[in-house]
């Protein structure tokens, strides 16, 4: 693959490039991404001590980075940054092995320019699809259909939103009409045998019945029609979420439909943002748009006028949007460990010893990582109204903090609408009979006991 001296050195040009921005760009440190792993290193087993709605591999990598370097703000980013630059690798490979060099290299700076836009700076599910379904794609495109139920099922277990990817899959499976019986056996065959062990290794971590409840049953058929949880986009973040994949329209034109199954890979990576929108949802499709982007400058020419045009309008277009994205973003620091976070830790930490639990209502999870505390509710299950509406989630915390008494409480006021407004009433009105209000912090009420 570095064969050339030039690619290698445009590669390394590149890497640096993507660290950089990535550096000094608005990075997202997620609370759960600190919390849960946190969390499973302290004994606290993940679906039956701790409600996650997720499918594990990600959790259970990161679980195992902390232990190894310690959980932090600065070890996310490592991990995070690590990952995007292993990915971007992974692009290129796949794109130099399928197409040609110049398509590769195209491509890889395509997927960094939209890798960021899409709020790529931050560790979530949804980034850890984009190095397994690109690797999906080659499989399938090798017609390597054992190795492509293999991979489907790690893309699973890492975010449910993988079936979406059935669709591409099945598309190139039944295209061969000589092969179509033997490509679905061998996929089945893959998916189950990896499933097995998957599922054997879910079993044998006791923690087989949760993980259904949670992972499958709550959030596959329960949670995306929550109420409050869909969150459908307004026309102006749509319209600039799908202008980027106008690149399909000359490209499938261009070529008389030649290319249209990186469209039906881009639309199962799009899947993601139903039901709540959010632009890093789209991370899965990237590659192939990236790939879309390289193939279409690829095949320009002069003899077609309205193909010029287009090229310089969508690339015009392409510039405005990134020069907005990153005039809001520069220099901006780290999401949710902002300054009003960081006085609250210090307060925590100042108040409170190693593994002491306390509870955090209507605010961020991270503080416990950060803080070295523990919730004091087990299991741990987010303040949202799907969950805390559950038959008798309430009463098992309420009973849960009688119990542990925490020492300190920290609440953040609840406002009129969004999602900060849902108030826990049973967990609510037992802290407003048996806590008071100590201080304020950054607008953080600090609440201790009555007696």
């Amino acid at each position: 693959m570095f064969k050339n001296k030039n690619t290698f050195l445009l590669l390394i040009l590149f890497f640096g490039l993507h660290l950089f921005l990535l550096m000094n760009l608005k990075f997202t440190a997620w609370p759960e991404m600190l919390l849960w792993p946190y969390l499973m290193i302290h004994n606290l087993l993940p679906y039956k001590d701790v409600a996650i709605v997720h499918t594990p591999h990600l959790i259970v990598h990161l679980a195992i980075f902390y232990k190894i370097f310690g959980v932090g703000t600065v070890q996310l980013k490592i991990y995070t940054w690590f990952f995007i630059a292993i990915t971007d690798l992974i692009v290129f490979w796949v794109v130099n092995k399928l197409f040609n060099k110049r398509v590769a290299l195209i491509s890889i700076l395509a997927f960094m320019f939209w890798q960021l836009f899409f709020d790529g700076n931050g560790l979530w599910f949804d980034l850890m699809l984009v190095p397994i379904a690109i690797l999906m794609f080659l499989l399938v495109e090798k017609k390597k259909y054992f190795l492509s139920g293999i991979f489907w099922v790690i893309m699973f277990f890492t975010k449910q939103t993988a079936v979406w990817f059935l669709i591409p899959i099945a598309y190139e499976m039944l295209r061969n009409k000589n092969a179509r019986q033997t490509n679905i056996l061998n996929f089945i065959y893959g998916t189950i045998t990896t499933s097995l062990i998957f599922l054997i290794g879910i079993w044998l971590w006791g923690v087989f019945p949760n993980f259904y409840n949670w992972a499958i049953n709550f959030g596959i058929f329960v949670l995306p029609k929550s109420q409050g949880q869909i969150q459908l986009p307004d026309i102006k973040n749509l319209t600039v979420s799908l202008f980027p994949f106008l690149v399909f329209i000359p490209l499938i034109l261009k070529t008389r439909g030649k290319n249209v199954n990186l469209l039906i890979w881009a639309i199962a990576g799009v899947m993601g943002a139903y039901p709540r929108f959010e632009y890093f949802h789209f991370q899965p499709a990237l590659p192939f748009l990236a790939i879309a982007t390289a193939l279409t400058l690829e095949i320009l020419d002069k003899k077609t006028h309205w193909f010029k045009l287009f090229i310089i309008f969508y690339i015009f277009g392409s510039i405005y949007l990134f020069a907005n994205f990153f005039m809001r973003n520069w220099g901006e620091g780290v999401r949710f460990n902002e300054a009003d976070v960081t006085d609250v830790v210090n307060y925590v930490k100042s108040n409170s010893k190693p593994g002491d639990k306390i509870f955090v209502m209507n605010w961020w999870d991270n503080i416990y990582p950060l803080t070295n505390t523990f919730p004091a509710t087990d299991p741990w299950v987010p303040q949202l109204s799907w969950y805390q509406e559950l038959p008798g989630i309430q009463d098992e915390e309420v009973k849960n903090i009688a119990s542990s008494k925490p020492k300190l409480i920290l609440l953040q006021d609840y406002t009129e609408t969004g999602l900060s407004s849902y108030i826990p009433q049973k967990v609510y009105s037992y802290v407003l009979a048996n806590y008071k209000l100590k201080e304020k912090i950054d607008g953080i009420e600090i609440l201790v006991p009555k007696k």
